[in-house]
């Protein structure tokens, strides 16, 4: 009971509850209120909205520690863009993680909201068009309702994820003054990392309890179709907004998506001379790819590990849950209780599981090695997975796989010869996820390696530091180099880009059932 009772003693105990609380429910309120007039105005842009959704999820694509060292780069008061819009340290304030996350979030939020709005029957609205219901007043008295539960289900998962943020804290701590930015689960990882994993462990716990709770409220939600009704005063118009309000308010939702980005790559392109200069300059005087070399060269071991991890254990976590998934929707494996374990999963953060992975992997010997990545990182991405493909099999045709059994097949065999071939839609969207979520993952790489990929004996896949611990590495007070962490910024981004294009047609398909028409 000794580490619990330091909870009481700790001096630094009150300021992480204290931040704690803070991430998780501002970041959750900043989402909901921006998301739904962004989803709004995507919806009545019809199919010119759908092909601006892929631009609005770039954010949510790009790794964490990547969105947070762009940021911190752009506010920087002397040498970033916020020189010439407001320039405060914004280094140590934990409005800084609350713009990360957010930035992170929002696409994701306004994603699952889109989703339910246009899912709304077509009879409901041709009711409403009777009725001479438009613009906000059908807003709050139609569409909010019906969307409540994909409003309520985002607003407990960005808590959770506000909960449970830690790429900001990471790339902010050496900026900050001590325990400035820290929440309990970055807390939790240092007293980990520094040796103490009685006390870690404890703090685990608190959050693990905290975690289930969040997440059966983010399962139950998710089972619900209730419509809440929302009073609406008599001020609120019928009428559409203009669309030219509408297409003003988009460019500047875009501007904050994209601007970090472009930041981001103008100040790959710039001289150390250039990026040192203050006042800073915008564009890049003489533009050079030399930040990029030193990069690609300094940085491709651990690339090289995070390529070989991503891969690998993406083909592992399709391999488990797509078969898993099928008989889970066709079949009824494991009923309910089966799918609420699994969104109980996909609601539980990572830094659960360093304490007891840490001795397992320790004992078999794959410490500090790719194969020790490539046996946990499913952990985090097999949930996600197996929630996507349940969703797709839940309206694939039965007629499929019982016509390929009427000709002899069995189950097996029609799902592996049949179904899994007409299924590429949803494999490619599990697929995208699952890498994306390898890709850019942190927590594990910390707590599992301490060393770069050894090049000179790529078969013994030994060290397995990954390309985020890099940019890190990059972005400490020792080794910082602006042009070269934005460059290696910048290359983190490609792949995640790449996917987010190749699936661009089915990004809602993870909130909306879908599946192959034959």
């Amino acid at each position: 009971m000794s580490n619990y009772l330091r909870f009481f003693q700790d001096p630094f105990m009150a300021r992480i509850v204290s931040n704690t609380l803070f991430y998780m429910t501002v970041v959750p309120l900043i989402d909901i209120a921006l998301a739904i007039p962004l989803a709004v105005i995507l919806k009545r842009l019809g199919s010119l909205g759908k092909k601006i959704l892929p631009l609005i999820m770039i954010p949510s694509f790009i790794p964490g520690v990547t969105a947070a060292m762009m940021w911190y780069l752009m506010l920087n008061p002397f040498f970033g863009l916020a020189y010439y819009l407001f320039p405060y340290n914004w280094a140590s304030s934990i409005w800084t993680v609350v713009i990360v996350d957010v930035w992170r979030t929002l696409p994701l939020t306004t994603l699952i909201i889109y989703s339910g709005l246009i899912s709304i029957p077509r009879e409901v609205e041709e009711a409403a068009q009777a009725d001479g219901l438009a613009g906000p007043r059908k807003l709050f008295q139609i569409d909010l309702p019906l969307v409540a539960p994909q409003i309520l289900t985002a607003a407990v998962l960005m808590m959770i994820s506000g909960f449970f943020t830690f790429d900001p804290i990471y790339i902010g701590k050496s900026q900050a003054g001590p325990r400035a930015l820290d929440n309990l689960a970055f807390y939790a990882f240092e007293q980990f990392y520094e040796g103490v994993p009685g006390y870690a462990s404890a703090i685990i716990v608190l959050m693990g309890l905290l975690a289930t709770a969040m997440a059966m409220v983010y399962i139950r939600l998710l089972s619900t179709s209730s419509f809440i009704k929302i009073p609406v005063p008599r001020i609120v118009p019928s009428s559409e907004t203009p669309l030219w309000i509408q297409v003003a308010i988009l460019l500047i939702y875009m501007t904050f998506i994209v601007l970090p980005i472009a930041w981001l790559i103008l100040l790959s392109l710039k001289s150390p001379k250039e990026i040192l200069s203050v006042p800073p300059t915008i564009l890049p005087i003489e533009p050079s790819l030399s930040n990029y070399y030193q990069a690609f060269s300094q940085g491709l071991p651990y690339m090289a590990a995070s390529l070989i991890a991503a891969l690998t254990s993406t083909g592992v976590t399709i391999v488990l849950a797509a078969p898993a998934a099928y008989v889970m929707s066709r079949h009824g494996l494991g009923g309910s209780r089966l799918l609420a374990y699994i969104l109980f999963l996909n609601a539980t953060p990572t830094i659960i599981y360093i304490v007891p992975l840490f001795s397992i992997l320790r004992s078999l010997g794959i410490l500090n090695n790719v194969w020790g990545l490539v046996a946990v990182f499913p952990i985090m991405t097999c949930p996600i997975v197996s929630w996507i493909l349940y969703n797709y099999y839940k309206r694939f045709p039965a007629h499929i796989e019982e016509a390929a059994q009427a000709d002899g097949m069995n189950r097996l065999g029609a799902f592996t010869r049949i179904v899994l071939p007409l299924s590429r839609e949803g494999l490619l969207v599990a697929f995208i996820y699952s890498f994306l979520i390898a890709w850019g993952a942190l927590i594990f790489p910390l707590a599992f390696t301490y060393s770069p990929y050894d090049l000179s004996k790529p078969l013994s896949f030994s060290g397995a530091q990954t390309f985020s611990i890099f940019i890190g590495i990059l972005t400490s007070p020792a080794t910082v180099s602006y042009g070269v962490t934005a460059a290696a910024g910048v290359i983190s981004s490609i792949p995640p880009i790449i996917l987010l294009l190749l699936g661009r047609n089915n990004l809602e398909k993870i909130w909306a059932s879908g599946g192959y028409k034959g």
